[in-house]
């Protein structure tokens, strides 16, 4: 017998009219080492020590950069301002994201997390500009019937998790 992943087409097929709540704490501050640099980098200049440790990102060994993203990850949990500018930027890429699965359905990218044996929708997330995706955010249907912005992958996480299921058809989600 083939693998099965889904059990309903619900699993395949994002439904834009069901409401898409994103756990922004769990991404901005859990994972911050899955968004890319240059996006952290434009979103924070202007403060001082955002730039500071954006830039020892930048040069930092493996080693350094592990202190350096816990340090800035700390700065977001502690400035208000900051980390709404992050959360305002990212649910802008969310409701770009949404409008691409309006205008094409395929943009939803099926993906299976085997840990916790369940299947999920990928949506890209376009930090630097609106044509590239630089990562893509994890959506499950929850029990509620709203989807959960659970948390986010980089492109070749995601490129990898979709891949279980088949190859991906999509004009975002490409190996690199």
């Amino acid at each position: 017998e083939p693998a099965s992943y889904f059990s309903s087409m619900d699993d395949l097929l994002f439904n834009l009219e069901r409401e898409l709540i994103v756990d922004f704490d769990h991404i901005l501050i859990d994972n911050l080492e899955r968004l890319p640099v240059a996006f952290l980098e434009e979103e924070l200049h202007g403060d001082e020590e955002g730039t500071r440790l954006v830039r020892a990102l930048r040069d930092a060994s493996d080693d350094e950069r592990v202190g350096a993203l816990a340090d800035l990850a700390d700065l977001l949990s502690d400035d208000d301002r900051l980390f709404r500018r992050l959360r305002s930027r990212l649910k802008d890429a969310v409701e770009m994201a949404r409008k691409r699965v309006r205008w094409n359905y395929k943009t939803a990218v099926p993906s299976y997390y085997p840990r916790a044996n369940a299947m999920s929708l990928l949506l890209p997330l376009c930090l630097l500009d609106d044509e590239h995706a630089d990562a893509a955010l994890v959506v499950q249907l929850m029990p509620s019937g709203n989807y959960q912005g659970q948390t986010i992958l980089t492109m070749q996480q995601a490129y990898t998790n979709a891949r279980l299921i088949c190859r991906p058809n999509s004009d975002w989600l490409q190996k690199e």
